[in-house]
């Protein structure tokens, strides 16, 4: 019997539940190529920290917030300036407690 192959991706954990990827890392669990997660970051949807793609850490919170930006973008058929907005709100509406 053939076991099916393994993917192995390194995180470094930060605090409990937070991980931080590099940004090939990153691209691959939000399978994306990495001009779209260049674009996720200029629209200010996920916020990585480092000074240019090859020095960007991010963090489990990013790749929450670009998932839902593409899916956003994707099942409403809107721009990724406006799923960006979007996520922001709906965040805020989480923070309110209603």
């Amino acid at each position: 019997m053939v076991s099916p192959p393994i993917t192995v991706i390194e995180a470094e954990l930060l605090e409990e539940g937070d991980f931080c990827f590099d940004f090939p890392h990153f691209c691959t669990l939000l399978h994306c190529a990495e001009g779209e997660a260049v674009q996720l970051v200029r629209y200010g949807v996920i916020h990585p920290e480092g000074s240019g793609p090859q020095h960007w850490r991010f963090r489990s919170l990013d790749l929450y917030r670009a998932r839902l930006s593409r899916r956003l973008s994707r099942d409403l058929e809107i721009d990724m300036a406006g799923a960006a907005l979007a996520v922001d709100l709906l965040e805020r509406l989480r923070g309110w407690k209603i």
